[in-house]
């Protein structure tokens, strides 16, 4: 008996009309497009001659639906395509020495039935191959009239036991019993194990003992033996054999983490989605070289120290499997469910039997994830489905019925910088953190086409960012955030991700694909990676010159065996290869155990951007890299013009900080009825005033009248987001953060102007010029308003939008040119702003047009990113503002102006300092949203990593706010 691989070159053509050659496995045509027919593969076969009578069609992956014709005539069809599927031939089309014409007939996406489990979820289309093609191997099993139509290993490691599930299929006549042999053969070709069995039913399971003879696989030693399942007639004919490699691995959770073969084991991954790279046009041929995947990601990873490759959204071609069971890759095996599907309960239990098939012959694979980013009822099939197949099959760690998949997006696409958490002890499952660090580059450093990517560079690095920014944001994002999992005992990790589609992933290449030239992401996680690893715990990036700081040093070791471990922490010049200054850090960490350290560096006295390194000393053989944890920081000194030294501040009583800040700056506090004062300035103690006492409202609107400016700082409402809810509350464990109804606050100025703030899911971090004004920067690096120190993540804004109203008509404008309205529409008869959730629509008609565009694109923003749909509801009744109107009502407004002086959030569409003229003799107003308080002078911030401690950044933009002010102030009245 025999296989004959069919892969190579294949006739194709849609509709049986063959006009080209296609590569099996390969693409067929554009990946980027469902095709609009069937298509058609056709290739010519000259059979062996032997002793075989019957034949069997394996097609590992055909998408979609495929049927099988010879000689012109359909013998097979089969639903699905995602896993493999099997087609008998008849034995009339079939025989030794014969030639034929052998078919294979794709149904296009769009006809693929909803309830098949196979037909991509609507949600990937526009991001993932969605072309018919034959994207795994083909061969042709040839055996006699009766044949092995199922053989799975069920392994049972702990029992020391294999047990071989089979069933026959009879295409012939069979005299007399059958027998189905198995043997288990090592590396030298002995056996090893063997067992055989009567097959005196259709299906059976052999038990085989192993009597020790079997070691483990593990990554560390991934042994494969060959399983040779042999079936026999009654005369010792052999009628049927089939082969494949196979390893006795047991893999479980254990509390809150996993074990491998009895020892813990933490899951230190990378994560390819095979289905959306292949739509990649560099992708096209390399998707499917084995040798690339094999050098460029399995080995690469193994050089870095990773153990784990996740196949997001769909199983890969099977070599690539092959690969992991080599080279000792643990594997995250995923369906291709996603955003929910509709597929039936018996598609499900079908073709998920299938697929289990298939992943229990490979000791790779870990943890099977049947879903992803899916809920409501299609879980819930999926669930009972899920309890149905899986009573066949030995015990299996499987999501999400035993693991928490965290997919917090921190620093990238959808959230900003979190960290949340403290320990994993705060899940009630193992979590897999497996997708974070999604700034999605394509091999020249520029933004993939993700819809919300480009909102999210502009979040985190501003207006006009450099190539040099968007590597170095995808470094951090990736490490800093890993390096967090991993020291809050994660059960495993994977940034997103090592290959994608331009459309969704992008990939960790620099240059053309074909060469595998890694991003600087690669060594960034080697500190993540590596069996023994080394994490400098920092999230502060500011300090004054000569300061001494004290920094957490986590050593870990994630082997089996205790580990002496050193290693060198430096302070080095941003881009200097030379340190100076250094400390050593020692200590003996026990297997599977993490040891904390601190170590005390005195800074550079003078000013400059720099970077904290610790770097292991002893990193285990089978690293090639340097495993490096770093922090950039810089050192800088709050400046003061001179020209305003001594000048008067006015302050209100209990406003102690802000106090100790004018008196460093050489300004003198003053009470804040003080004519002289030039500038009255106020913090939280005054805002909360303001809402217990409405005459200062009047006092401080009376003392812009006469030409003095008011600063107010820490505006609004002080919401900090998930990691500071009531009552030590989590919020949602594995996705965004959502307000299913936003609190509103409304605080009455002077002058007729209102603040308006509405909450929002998430704070900020990163803060950055407006377009139009970057006074608050002046002596800054504009880095330096990107993660403030201490509050996780480094704070910046409130989770809380602010918008003004009451407005002059000028200032009334401003504010709506902003947010995207044409500002001579607003002087028209009739313009309207539409508003949901935090996204606008404007028309010159209150008609279902406008609404309806704007509910399509809203929605097409949670279809694309499911995980935006706990923040965003694109069904939420939509807000009308007749702008008009209100610019007509505007004249009443005392505001005559209004300058955006920051932006901050995803598109820069919010902005927490906003400056409002008055005009005729008046001072200016400055409200700031921004979390100063606490980082303005020594003695008023609080404790811990994630205290608030002076910053010297903050100074410097309030130093910058304040002489703003003044400046407009002793300018004399605004004219």
């Amino acid at each position: 008996m025999t296989t004959l691989s069919l892969d190579g070159r294949w006739e194709v053509g849609l509709e049986r009309r063959y006009d080209r050659e296609a590569s099996v496995p390969g693409l067929a045509a554009d990946p980027a497009r469902a095709d609009e027919g069937v298509l058609w593969y056709r290739r010519r076969v000259c059979l062996p001659a032997g002793e075989w009578t019957h034949a069997t069609l394996l097609l590992k992956g055909a998408r979609f639906c495929p049927s099988v014709y010879v000689d012109g005539h359909e013998v097979s069809h089969a639903p699905g395509g995602m896993t493999a599927t099997y087609h008998p031939l008849a034995s009339t089309a079939v025989r030794p020495g014969a030639e034929i014409v052998l078919e294979v007939a794709l149904l296009p996406l769009a006809d693929v039935p909803t309830e098949d489990a196979s037909r991509i979820p609507e949600a990937d289309w526009w991001r993932s191959n969605t072309s018919s093609c034959l994207w795994d191997s083909v061969s042709l099993r040839l055996h006699g009239p009766a044949c092995l139509a199922r053989v799975v290993p069920m392994t049972h490691a702990v029992e020391d036991r294999l047990d071989v599930a089979w069933r026959l299929r009879r295409p012939g006549t069979v005299d007399g019993p059958l027998t189905v042999r198995v043997e288990v053969v090592d590396s030298d070709a002995q056996v090893v194990a063997e067992g055989q069995a009567a097959a005196d039913a259709e299906s059976g399971l052999l038990p085989l003992p192993l009597g020790g003879a079997v070691r483990p696989w593990s990554p560390a030693a991934p042994r494969l033996y060959t399983l040779r399942t042999t079936l026999w007639d009654a005369a010792g004919t052999l009628l049927d054999a089939v082969e494949h490699p196979w390893g006795c691995k047991d893999f479980r959770v254990a509390g809150l983490g996993f074990r491998l073969n009895g020892e813990p084991v933490r899951l230190r991954a990378g994560t390819v989605v095979w289905h959306r790279w292949a739509r990649d046009p560099e992708a096209r041929e390399l998707a499917f070289d084995v040798d690339w995947f094999e050098e460029n990601v399995v080995r690469r990873l193994l050089s870095y120290g990773a153990n784990t490759l996740r196949f997001h959204l769909g199983m890969p071609p099977e070599a690539l499997l092959d690969l992991c069971d080599r080279y000792g890759l643990l594997v995250q095996a995923e369906w291709s469910f996603f955003h929910g599907i509709r597929a039936s309960h018996e598609s499900l239990v079908a073709q998920w039997r299938d697929w289990f098939d298939l992943l229990m012959r490979h000791p790779s694979v870990a943890i099977i994830h049947p879903w992803n980013e899916s809920g409501g009822d299609e879980v819930s099939k999926a669930f009972g489905a899920l309890e149905e197949v899986t009573e066949g099959y030995p015990p299996q760690v499987l999501a999400h019925r035993d693991v928490i998949h965290v997919h917090k997006y921190w620093w990238s696409l959808f959230e900003n910088l979190g960290l949340y958490y403290d320990s994993a002890a705060q899940f009630d499952r193992p979590i897999m953190v497996d997708e974070f660090g999604g700034n999605y580059l394509d091999g020249n450093g520029d933004p993939g086409r993700y819809p919300t990517l480009r909102g999210a560079l502009l979040r985190f690095l501003g207006r006009g960012h450099t190539r040099e920014e968007r590597l170095t944001l995808q470094i951090e994002a990736n490490t800093q955030v890993a390096e967090y999992w991993r020291r809050l005992g994660a059960a495993g990790f994977s940034p997103f991700c090592i290959l994608g589609s331009p459309e969704d992933g992008s990939h960790h290449f620099l240059g053309p694909l074909a060469e595998g030239r890694p991003k600087p992401v690669w060594d960034g996680l080697a500190a993540a990676y590596s069996p023994l690893g080394v994490s400098l715990e920092v999230w502060d990036r500011n300090f004054l010159p000569g300061q001494s700081a004290t920094l957490p040093v986590y050593l870990i070791n994630d082997t089996g065996a205790p580990a002496a471990m050193a290693a060198t922490v430096e302070i080095l010049a941003e881009g200097a290869t030379e340190a100076c200054a250094q400390a050593q850090v020692r200590a003996r960490v026990e297997a599977h155990g993490m040891e904390r350290r601190e170590v005390a560096l005195d800074l550079p006295c003078g000013e400059g951007d720099w970077r904290f390194r610790a770097t292991l000393q002893n990193p285990p053989a089978e690293v090639q890299h340097p495993v490096t944890s770093t922090w950039r920081f810089r050192t800088l000194r709050p400046r003061v013009p001179a020209a305003t030294v001594g000048i008067k501040i006015a302050l209100l009583p209990g406003e102690d900080e802000l106090r100790d800040l004018a008196v460093s700056c050489g300004w003198a506090p003053t009470g804040w009825e003080d004519p002289e004062a030039a500038v009255i300035v106020g913090s939280r103690a005054t805002w909360e005033a303001l809402g217990e006492a409405p005459p200062l409202a009047a006092a401080l609107g009376a003392a812009v009248r006469a030409g003095r400016s008011v600063v107010l700082l820490d505006a609004g409402p002080q919401y900090l987001g998930q990691g500071y809810l009531e009552g030590g509350a989590l919020g949602r464990l594995d996705g965004v953060m959502t307000v299913e109804e936003p609190r509103v606050s409304v605080r009455r100025l002077f002058g007729g102007l209102q603040v308006t703030f509405r909450e929002l899911p998430e704070p900020e971090s990163c803060l950055h010029p407006s377009a139009v004004d970057a006074s608050l920067w002046e002596g800054l690096d504009r880095q330096a308003t990107w993660l403030w120190n201490g509050l996780r993540g480094g704070l910046i804004a409130p989770a809380a939008d602010m918008t003004l109203s009451g407005l002059a008509p000028d200032a009334f404008l401003a504010s709506w040119a902003e947010r995207g309205a044409d500002a001579q529409a607003i002087c028209g008869p009739a313009y309207y702003a539409f508003e949901l959730a935090g996204h606008y629509a404007f028309a010159t008609a209150d008609d279902a047009e406008a609404r309806d565009g704007l509910r399509r694109r809203v929605r097409f923003l949670v279809e694309d990113a499911p995980a935006l749909a706990t923040a965003i509801n694109p069904e939420a009744p939509i807000a009308v503002h007749d702008l008009a109107a209100g610019y007509r009502a505007s004249a009443e407004g005392a505001a005559r102006s209004l300058t955006p002086l920051a932006n901050c959030g995803a598109n820069l569409s919010r902005t927490p300092v906003v400056e409002v003229r008055f005009g005729g003799g008046s001072g200016r107003l400055i409200i700031s949203q921004l979390l100063t308080a606490g980082r303005l002078a020594p003695g008023y911030g609080s404790e811990g990593l994630y205290g608030l401690r002076v910053d010297p950044a903050a100074q410097q933009v309030v130093i910058n706010m304040a002489v703003r002010a003044v400046s407009a102030a002793s300018g004399g009245a605004e004219q």
